[in-house]
Formats: C-alpha cells, sequence, structure tokens
C-alpha cells in the first residue's frame, strides 16, 4: 500500500510541476510546490523505513517470516528512485529558498534569473527530476517484465523454453568439449 500511495504522489508530482503552476512567478503556487515537496519526501521516508523493517519483508506484500531476494536491477533502480527524491525535494527547497531575492529575466519562451545560484538550482532540480522520471519508467517496465515472466502462464512457458534452451547449449558444449560428435 505505501508502494502505491507514494508512487501516485510522485506521478501528481511529475504532472504538477513549478513549471506547469508558474511558481516561479507566483508565490501560493511556490508555496504549494514546497508542500507537495514535502509530502513526497516524507511519504519516500516513510517507504524507506518501512522497507528496511523485518515486518516489510524486503518492500514485498508477504508474511514477515518471508525475505525474498532482489534482484540487482532492482536495487540499483531503488536506490537511484529513492536518492532521485531526495535530491529533487532538497533542490527544490533550495530553489524556493533562493528565489525571492531574484529577477526574473525572459528570454525567447523560457526564462533566466538574475542569481546564478538559483540558475545552477534550477538546472540541477531539472535535470534530477528528467532522470527521477526515466528511472520510474524504467521501474515499471522492469516490474512489468519480471511480472510476466516470473508470474504467468506465459513466463512460465518462456522460462521453460529458456531452461530447455540453455540445458541443451550445455549438453552441445559439453559434448564439443569432450571430443564427441553430437547426434542430433
Amino acid at each position: 500500500m505505501v508502494h502505491w500511495i507514494s508512487a501516485v504522489v510522485l506521478v501528481y508530482a511529475f504532472i504538477s510541476n513549478g513549471e506547469t503552476t508558474h511558481a516561479m512567478r507566483n508565490p501560493v503556487a511556490m508555496r504549494g510546490e514546497v508542500r507537495l515537496g514535502l509530502v513526497v519526501g516524507l511519504m519516500f521516508l516513510i517507504r524507506f523505513i518501512w522497507v528496511q523493517s523485518r515486518r516489510s519483508g524486503g518492500g514485498r506484500w508477504v508474511g514477515s517470516s518471508v525475505r525474498m531476494p532482489w534482484s540487482i536491477i532492482g536495487r540499483i533502480t531503488d536506490l537511484g528512485i529513492y536518492l532521485g527524491v531526495a535530491a529533487s525535494v532538497v533542490s527544490g527547497l533550495l530553489i524556493a529558498y533562493l528565489r525571492p531575492g531574484a529577477e526574473l529575466i525572459h528570454e525567447g519562451r523560457g526564462f533566466t534569473t538574475s542569481s546564478a545560484a538559483l540558475n545552477a538550482t534550477i538546472d540541477a532540480h531539472a535535470f534530477v527530476s528528467d532522470a527521477l522520471e526515466w528511472l520510474c519508467a524504467f521501474h515499471v517496465a522492469y516490474a512489468l517484465w519480471h511480472w510476466l515472466t516470473k508470474r504467468t502462464q506465459w513466463g512460465r512457458i518462456v522460462e521453460g523454453w529458456l531452461e530447455r534452451a540453455t540445458s541443451n547449449a550445455g549438453r552441445m558444449g559439453s559434448s564439443y568439449l569432450r571430443g564427441t560428435k553430437l547426434h542430433l
């Protein structure tokens, strides 16, 4: 449940971002962005603590006595998402802190500010947010792939094909190494 709540909150934050709310021009929208960032950060902090607890079964909905192993790809992706959320929240709070003293300078379709520190923070925040979106998309794609290959009949069929293919390849390789001819 914590996983899905944090996912919904993060998707909402991706949709309702400072660009769409014009937070740089509107102090009320900036306060709303700060609140949203704090909620996202709090949700992911709760999720991180929950996943680390023994009762969660490693973050999966299993009994408390079952600890399911994580794949290395899953661990790296999850850690990247946690770090991305933390960096996004920190950079967003820094933007809100630096914004009041800076003047907006309109440039073509966008803007820059009179503060070099604020410009660098905005660029870092945009980069981290984009990377976080890609990580989340990869997380969803990997979860769907894993679900399809491990939890469905189709996945068990494919897994059987792969096991037979690797078994046959192993037999062919061992026959070749022993110097015997392979009879098909």
